[in-house]
């Protein structure tokens, strides 16, 4: 069955102590058998433009096999941020725009926040946004974007990440264009979403120690084959727009 991980980082993380190297996300690909994985830089990326183009390289290695998510803090210029992410859509083909509310310290409702939808939709690009532990990670925070960027496909990353997860999921039911991304859900809070919105759901592991648990959430469920399969490939490719696979 083919997997799309909508959620996966390379490059350094001084926010978080993390990194994870070419060499580890290559490895993970084989491993996990996956098909593409929508990758993006950490928060904390000392150099994000770098992590950028180190994500391009890897997709040219890869034959597309990586597919780019931009992640650039909104406090930062506005013309940088605009010059970046014309640069990765346009030269590097980047698929997503990432809002990290608690590593970049912004509700998705502040004004130096709007860039980045209006970028996602200048481009017809989903944007991932974070919620869960943090501050301003509180998905209902997300509404009044999704009225204002109606056309903007938006993916909560975490679901919630159990704390939030009821409110994911209202969210998730009431918004057309709001997805739920899977990882570090609680294993019955994914079983309700599954059950009420299971063409909004995309499967995405984070960090690569996470993904055995990620995988083992989805067989201790004992899904259909039908729904393993919109979960774990068919409604990432609807919802970024894959068309090479």
């Amino acid at each position: 069955m083919k997997i799309i991980d909508t959620h996966m980082h390379l490059g350094e993380c001084r926010i978080f102590g993390l990194n994870i190297t070419e060499e580890l996300l290559l490895e993970y690909l084989d491993k996990y058998g996956i098909t593409v994985a929508i990758v993006q830089p950490f928060p904390g990326a000392p150099n994000v433009a770098e992590v950028h183009n180190r994500i391009y390289e890897i997709s040219i290695k890869t034959n597309r096999r990586v597919l780019g998510m931009a992640n650039i803090n909104p406090h930062l210029e506005k013309e940088f941020i605009a010059k970046e992410l014309t640069r990765v859509f346009e030269s590097l083909n980047f698929v997503a725009i990432k809002l990290h509310t608690a590593g970049h310290a912004i509700a998705p409702t502040n004004p130096s926040a709007s860039i980045l939808f209006e970028y996602a939709a200048k481009y017809r690009a989903p944007i991932m946004i974070h919620t869960g532990p943090g501050p301003f990670s509180d998905p209902i925070a997300v509404a009044p974007r999704a009225e204002e960027f109606p056309d903007v496909k938006i993916i909560l990353a975490h679901a919630g990440f159990g704390i939030y997860a009821s409110a994911a999921l209202w969210l998730a039911k009431k918004y057309d264009n709001i997805y739920l991304e899977t990882s570090w859900s609680h294993v019955y809070d994914l079983a309700v979403f599954v059950k009420e919105v299971p063409n909004k759901v995309l499967f995405g592991t984070d960090l690569i120690e996470n993904a055995p648990v990620e995988f083992a959430k989805l067989e201790g469920l004992r899904l259909s084959n039908e729904i393993r399969e919109l979960i774990l490939y068919k409604n990432a490719k609807h919802v970024f727009n894959i068309s090479s696979i």
